[in-house]
């Protein structure tokens, strides 16, 4: 097995990983990373100008994604690492996989236009 095949495995395990999580470890995930966990994250969401979005998540109509950009902008580099090993991905996967599956995780973690009550760790970074 070459080089190539190696990278392309651990690729392929990285995506298998993050599809086995569907979302529903994240909010998790930002308890153990981002100071105020995820509802602090939304809130950082609202101020960069993604209000809408994080409503649509919230709310009961469809969701509307948000670039990776949109992520990676608001993670500092040790919040990447972090995510990257709670997750098991790469950390240049890390704002794609939150684009992929943070507005689900929202959706499924709100009722009613409200997130519910989530957990929070000491343990965090910006």
């Amino acid at each position: 097995m070459g080089l190539f095949d190696m990278f392309r495995d651990a690729l392929a395990r990285a995506e298998a990983r993050i599809d086995a999580i569907g979302g529903d470890g994240l909010p998790m995930a930002f308890a153990k990373v981002h100071p105020g966990g995820l509802p602090a994250f939304l809130d950082r969401l609202r101020e960069a100008g993604h209000g809408a979005a994080v409503s649509s998540w919230l709310g009961s109509g469809a969701n509307v994604a948000l670039p990776a950009g949109a992520y990676a902008a608001l993670l500092s580099p040790e919040a990447l690492t972090r995510f990257a090993a709670d997750l098991g991905v790469p950390e240049a996967r890390v704002p794609t996989a939150l684009a992929e599956f943070l507005p689900g995780a929202v959706d499924r973690q709100s009722r009613d236009g409200t997130l519910a009550p989530q957990r929070q760790f000491s343990t965090q970074v910006a």
